[in-house]
């Protein structure tokens, strides 16, 4: 390694290699208590040079160890405060530590076993601390800190330390689109002051560097526990097209100011050259491409992903002149959904900063010979764009380029199809989001917010469960969330972070109850429940605050001068909600009711009685259920209107107490949670829906507000299901995303910008298209910073398997299912679903009247017969063990295997 000088700070012919993906980056076998055997005392250190807390300070740490045989034990606890990327023997195995709060920093397992040898080991880290910084990852960065213990290397005062010398340290923070700081910095590397030689290898010579400090008076604790997930799972993506390669005409002079990279990037006019462009695809190929240039001249290529791909930026350059730069910019979005203006187009050029903000860019500065780059931050992009300024007449090779992918190990095991192209285009978008937004949690816009939101994450989880068998990032999830809790029992809106956004609104917060009733309702174990239990009576007292002093869990915390929400007639009255985001009536003052979100709220509360009673808590219990009672008798005898001329019964979205002519509203996304929570007669509801979501495909008649908000794609499709409506709900699938499928007439993007999977799906829903906007109108119900890829946006697959395949819990733990197929007018459902006793498959094709459904052990499934079958003579063809009918169109099943039925 020795020969390309610097490989320490981005690893890259060690990563290229395939041996660095080996092992270590799957998932693991994670408890969040540390094992019972007492491992030697670890410290925590910092460099000696510098203060507590520097900004944008990247810092190599050291040590070599000599091992007479690999432990049995090589489990290596590690945290960084801010981040850290971990090389052991040269396998670069850890780029990044889980996100914390950080008076209760937690430690990443790291699998360092396959790495270790006897004789000498070196274990080197590069930490990066971010200082004391607004961002949606940390509560803050009171001191920086390294700490690694295990059986085998701990930190102390023996480690050597030095601020690497590549990284240009500087201050301008990434700033986004409306202002508000959310991520970290552009980094500036310089290729020409890497360290020589290999710091990963033995026999480095470190004279050179400090030793360490160690800190006794940092902010956390003295033995982190183990945060409950796996590492990520991480290798090279190369780009799949070029869209353009020429010269670039800067309008920006080229300067050495950080902060101004991104807005040179945006600020270039590109001029693509179909020579140049042909030769860019080499590099896709395993070629080369060979840039030059005249003193002064920017020349650049442009790559497409053709999906969104978060990671780490790398280069592989065979030759390049010294101190030639090459910026890298990155693009999620074609156009904008606000105001319609373009994104991307097709010379190349690309708005570096239209999504995540001010001075989002990269830059390498290159230094002679033979060299590969990694970006150690994370960033996003459908789109690269590489500007290479020559600041002297040279040349560069490229031979790669591309995003060292690096998302949570996923095991795809759920599945669908139908036979509806589009369906499959849908669910291939869906599972890129999914995928994309899961790194050490759940997050909204990886590279733009990178937030945890709560609203988000809960949904996305159930799908995480269902399609890739996964519960430990849930219950990562629901621990950092409430460790964000304040005093006054709120919720932070996307903790851990220091933003300030905190209370969260309380259909925002509410959700956290909802993950907790997950885990339970996935699990079956009550000790999740006990776990949060002071939480989640605190939250309550705060959500609810019932003007009835003998309804709150601790009385103690009742206040006279309130806020009350709850009244005594059972109005939930607040204005802190966000309903269905920027349409619909909003509440406004503490005298309104959200018909919208009260639902919402009632459901939560119901399933906190369920839980406070499976633990025993039956006074608390009884006080739920009677808030619960109370708010349901007000919600249907003020929140649902009967005396609108041309209009059915329907919830309105608010209702005022001291005025009750105010406009009311009646909208898409007002009908969802109370008809899901069964608060309209089944008549009404079914004339309320026929209404609010019209033939063919669900589109709002005049007076009635499409919904907007992204979870309540899931919401929508779900009560249009339970119905009776699922061909509807179908149609409206495909109505809502026509626009960005590949290929679909209704897709606004021009042909060659759209990729293979087009996209992305918004995050929210009501389109330019919707309202008949030309370029430069701005859409309200848009965000004025455009988002890129959004969890939300994956939430119909969990429509798919729980409503057209059908599979639906109905007992805690999953001893107990309901598989009702219904095919909703496509030609087929298959596909299997996971659950809390493992995998169900499950086939229908009314065509062919056959049902096939494959069940796991230790469950009873109630099978409901499709709909088409239910007037036919039905014959078991197969069956694992023997079907008991229940009915004409109902069947049990409890032996594991498989069963089949067939219409004759």
């Amino acid at each position: 390694m020795s020969q390309l000088r610097g490989w320490s700070s981005v690893g890259l012919l060690v990563f290229l290699a395939a041996a660095m993906f080996a092992g270590g980056c799957g998932p693991m076998d994670i408890t969040h208590e540390r094992s019972v055997s007492p491992l030697p005392p670890a410290d925590w250190v910092w460099a000696p040079d510098v203060g507590p807390n520097p900004k944008n300070r990247f810092t190599y740490f050291r040590k070599e160890v000599d091992l007479p045989a690999v432990p049995e034990n090589a489990t290596l606890h590690l945290a960084a405060d801010s981040t850290a990327r971990l090389w052991i023997n040269g396998h670069l195995i850890k780029r990044k530590v889980s996100r914390y709060h950080e008076k209760l920093i937690t430690t990443d397992r790291v699998n360092a076993g396959p790495y270790l040898k006897p004789g000498k080991n070196v274990v080197l880290v590069l930490h990066h601390n971010w200082g004391e910084i607004i961002t949606f990852q940390r509560t803050g960065n009171i001191h920086a800190g390294l700490y690694l213990n295990s059986s085998w290397i701990n930190t102390d005062g023996s480690w050597k330390c030095l601020q690497a010398p590549e990284f240009v340290e500087h201050e301008t923070q990434i700033c986004g689109v409306i202002g508000h700081y959310r991520i970290r910095y552009p980094v500036v590397l310089d290729g020409r002051k890497t360290l020589v030689g290999d710091p990963a290898a033995a026999g480095f010579d470190d004279r050179g560097w400090q030793n360490v400090s160690v800190v006794t008076d940092g902010p956390w604790p003295a033995l982190p526990r183990d945060t409950e997930t796996p590492g990520q799972r991480e290798y090279p993506v190369s780009p799949m097209s070029v869209v353009a390669a020429g010269t670039a005409e800067r309008r920006l002079p080229v300067t050495d100011v950080p902060g101004e990279i991104a807005a040179g990037l945006r600020m270039s006019v590109c001029h693509p050259d179909p020579v140049l462009t042909e030769q860019a695809g080499a590099v896709i190929t395993g070629g080369e491409l060979t840039l030059t240039g005249e003193a002064g001249e920017t020349k650049y290529v442009t790559f497409d992903f053709q999906r969104p791909v978060h990671g780490y930026p790398w280069l592989k350059l065979t030759e390049a002149t010294e101190g030639l730069m090459i910026d890298l910019g990155y693009g999620e979005l074609s156009f904008s959904l606000y105001n319609g203006e373009k994104h991307v187009d097709h010379t190349g050029w690309i708005n570096t900063e239209g999504v995540v903000g001010s001075h989002y860019a990269d830059r390498y500065i290159t230094r002679m010979g033979e060299q590969c780059v990694e970006i150690p931050e994370e960033r996003t992009a459908r789109w690269l764009t590489l500007h290479v300024h020559f600041p002297v007449a040279g040349h560069l090779t490229f031979n790669g380029a591309g995003l060292v992918k690096s998302q949570y190990p996923i095991k795809p095991v759920g599945s669908f199809q139908c036979g509806d192209e589009r369906i499959d285009q849908i669910v291939k978008l869906c599972l890129i989001h999914a995928e994309v937004t899961m790194s050490d949690a759940y997050i909204d816009t990886p590279g733009r917010e990178d937030g945890q939101w709560i609203e988000d994450a809960r949904p996305r989880a159930i799908v995480t469960a269902r399609w890739f068998d996964d519960t430990l990032l849930r219950d990562f999830m629901a621990r950092t969330l409430a460790e964000g809790q304040g005093a006054d029992g709120h919720l932070h809106p996307f903790a851990p972070a220091n933003f300030p956004a905190y209370p969260a609104t309380l259909d925002w917060s509410v959700q956290w109850v909802a993950i907790v009733y997950d885990i339970y309702s996935w699990s079956g174990d009550p000790r999740v429940i006990r776990t949060y239990w002071d939480n989640l009576c605190h939250y309550w007292d705060a959500a609810l605050a019932p003007r009835d002093k003998s309804l709150w869990s601790d009385p103690a915390r009742y206040n006279e001068k309130g806020p009350f929400y709850l009244d005594e007639q059972g109005l939930w009255r607040t204005d802190n909600v966000l309903a269905d985001i920027r349409v619909g009536q909003r509440t406004q003052g503490p005298n309104q009711s959200s018909g919208i979100v009260t639902p919402m709220m009632l459901e939560r509360l119901l399933w906190s009685v369920e839980m406070a009673e499976v633990i025993g808590e039956k006074e608390q219990a009884r006080k739920w259920r009677v808030m619960a009672e109370m708010m349901t008798d007000a919600f249907k005898k003020y929140h649902i209107v009967r005396d609108q001329p041309n209009q059915p019964p329907h919830v309105a979205d608010c209702y005022d107490i001291q005025d009750p002519n105010i406009e009311r509203g009646y909208s898409q996304a007002g009908q969802t949670f109370a008809l899901m929570l069964g608060l309209m007669p089944t008549a009404e509801a079914i004339a309320n829906l026929d209404y609010a979501f019209s033939a063919p495909d669900g589109a709002p008649p005049f007076g009635v507000t499409r919904w907007n908000s992204p979870s309540w794609s899931y919401r929508v499709l779900r009560v249009l299901s339970d119905y009776g409506f699922s061909e509807r709900a179908v149609a409206h699938l495909i109505e809502r995303c026509s626009p960005y499928l590949p290929g679909n007439p209704r897709n606004p993007v021009e042909l060659g910008l759209q990729g293979a999977y087009g996209g992305p799906l918004p995050e929210y829903w009501i389109s330019r298209e919707d309202l008949n906007l030309g370029v430069g109108q701005r859409n309200t119900a848009q965000p004025d910073d455009p988002t890129g890829s959004h969890s939300w946006q994956a939430v119909p697959l969990l429509w798919l398997h729980d409503s057209l395949l059908g599979v639906r819990i109905v007992e805690p733990g999953g001893g107990k299912l309901r598989i009702a197929p219904d095919n909703a007018g496509l030609p087929y459902v298959a596909g299997h679903t996971n659950t809390p006793k493992g995998l169900v498959w499950v086939y229908w094709d009314p065509q062919q009247w056959l049902l096939e459904v494959i069940i796991p052990a230790g469950l009873t499934a109630e099978l409901i017969l499709p709909h088409q079958m239910a007037d036919k003579r039905v014959e078991v063809v197969q069956a694992a063990g023997t079907p008991r009918r229940v009915n004409e169109n109902r069947f049990s099943l409890s032996k594991a295997g498989t069963y089949v039925f067939q219409a004759r």
